[in-house]
């Protein structure tokens, strides 16, 4: 006969969220032209978060920063993000962001986000 042993469990839970939304300025650039990427990014937890961006672009284009790359985002609170990104070979791209914060145990996750509508950026 096996006998079950009930162990009380105190579980911890604290919310965590972030909230990123990332569009382009505009879908459509020659070669050589520069388009900026924006990203919002809103705290949706109970606990200041450290946030950072970086652009996690493919072949066939370069990112260059336009502004800070980390930021405190208090709990409702929201920031902005831009960078640039140029056209150096033509073709479709999914222009993408890594976003990486801290939750309130101290450890980093990563989201990778793209635009809000799924569109692609076409160099031509």
């Amino acid at each position: 006969m096996k006998t079950a042993l009930m162990v009380p469990v105190l579980l911890s839970l604290m919310v965590v969220g972030i909230h990123v939304e990332q569009q382009l300025d505009r879908y459509h650039a020659g070669l050589g032209e520069e388009v900026s990427v924006m990203l919002r990014l809103g705290n949706t937890g109970e606990s200041a978060l450290d946030v950072s961006v970086v652009p996690a672009v493919p072949p066939g284009l370069s990112a260059q920063s336009a502004g800070p790359s980390s930021v405190n985002i208090s709990p409702g609170g929201s920031a902005q993000f831009a960078y640039l990104v140029r056209g150096e070979a033509p073709g479709l791209y999914h222009v993408r962001s890594q976003v990486t914060y801290t939750d309130p145990e101290g450890r980093s996750r990563h989201i990778v986000c793209g635009d809000r509508s799924n569109r692609q950026l076409n160099v031509s």
